[in-house]
Formats: C-alpha cells, sequence, structure tokens
C-alpha cells in the first residue's frame, strides 16, 4: 500500500491561466478564468495578475495573499433558500 501523504503542495510561482493548478483554488483552468474575469481589477491591484505576452500569468504569492484577504467574506455568505430547506428537513 502506498502512504497517504496529508502534506499540502505549495503554491507555484506563478502559472498561465490555462494550466492552472489542480491544488490551488478554484482548482480548474475554467473555473480559474471565471475567477480572474470576475476579479480582474482587484487580482491586478494586488499584483497577482501580469500579462506575459499573450497570456495572462497569476502570480502565486499575491494570488495566495489576495485569497486570504477575502476569507473574511465567505464567513456571512448565507443562501438563504439551501439553509432554509435544510432547517425545514431536519426538523
Amino acid at each position: 500500500m502506498s502512504k497517504q501523504r496529508n502534506q499540502l503542495e505549495p503554491v507555484p510561482h506563478s502559472w498561465a491561466i490555462e494550466s492552472w493548478p489542480s491544488h490551488v483554488y478554484p482548482h480548474s483552468p475554467g473555473k480559474g478564468r471565471y475567477i480572474v474575469r470576475a476579479n480582474r481589477d482587484a487580482l491586478v491591484a494586488a499584483g497577482a495578475l501580469t500579462r506575459i505576452g499573450r497570456d495572462l500569468v497569476v502570480l502565486g504569492g499575491p494570488y495566495t495573499a489576495w485569497l486570504l484577504s477575502q476569507a473574511p467574506r465567505v464567513d456571512d455568505f448565507e443562501i438563504a433558500v439551501n439553509r432554509r430547506r435544510a432547517a425545514a428537513a431536519a426538523a
């Protein structure tokens, strides 16, 4: 049997959107394109997005810092409809 490792893979220094690493949120090139498209100005302001030739490139360190800066917004996010269904099902 192979040993399972619980270590996190480090974030790469940089990567093109078309080759988004599977261990970096949001885990796929398609979803990565959406994240970049929806947050382009904030990513550029954070220094996490640049253009090299024709490719948009995400810079790992600034992208990680930007993700951490977005974390407080997630705690308060509620989907009311789903919450009610879950509460009704539990009752």
